[in-house]
């Protein structure tokens, strides 16, 4: 069915050269989920109920692909906590009391806020520190891309797939050695020291994203159509 589509269309460059490695179609091209930077832009800015300084993770909690507990670690070992800066969660599923005894455990139960899920995510970010993420994998991480639309940096694993195609190492964020979560808590500890960087990184963050706009990729997909007529 795959070798006899039109097209076939790879939402990161990676994920192509894995296609294409392992299956040599013909049919194959890619093209990156896109951004609507109006929508973002109306609702970024609504108020939320919290009064505290955060960083910010976000994801289903069904599986552990989103590994919160690396996050948590992370987190618990840096120096945030000392510095009243508080880890925010959006996200619901089934191992949302896992995480909130492994917070628990960590005596972080005050500094960990589950906050399940919110109609308007962008307030969230837009009001965060930076947002982080220490999945176990990725095709295209969508939260790394509104997180930076809404001018906030990032700090992300370098995932095979994902990051290192949005992340522009020390202009919008950081990259952390994939799955290390001891570099993670330098890389939280850094975006909160060094003041530079973070101004550098929250400067760059929404133009670096700009190429992932609706309309950059929409002609992307209208010139994939002309061609496949």
């Amino acid at each position: 069915m795959y070798k006899n589509a039109s097209g076939l269309v790879a939402v990161s460059s990676k994920i192509e050269k894995n296609i294409q490695d392992n299956y040599s179609f013909k049919n194959l091209t890619q093209i990156y989920n896109p951004i609507d930077f109006s929508n973002i832009e109306k609702f970024k800015s609504e108020a939320t109920n919290l009064d505290f300084k955060y960083v910010l993770g976000v994801g289903r909690m069904e599986d552990n692909v989103k590994q919160f507990d690396h996050l948590m670690e992370s987190y618990s070992n840096s120096n945030l906590p000392k510095q009243n800066i508080k880890l925010v969660i959006l996200g619901e599923g089934k191992l949302k009391p896992k995480w909130q005894d492994l917070a628990k455990s960590l005596q972080q139960e005050s500094n960990v806020v589950f906050l399940g899920n919110v109609q308007n995510p962008y307030a969230y970010y837009s009001q965060a520190l930076f947002t982080t993420m220490t999945s176990k994998y990725e095709g295209f991480p969508m939260v790394l891309l509104e997180s930076l639309a809404c001018e906030t940096p990032v700090v992300s694993y370098d995932l095979h797939s994902g990051p290192n195609e949005i992340i522009i190492p020390n202009e919008n964020g950081i990259l952390v050695e994939n799955q290390n979560k001891s570099e993670m808590t330098k890389a939280l500890n850094e975006m909160i020291t060094n003041k530079e960087l973070y101004l550098h990184c929250k400067q760059n963050a929404k133009s670096s994203v700009e190429r992932f706009s609706l309309e950059s990729i929409g002609n992307q997909w209208l010139k994939l159509f002309n061609e496949l007529k």
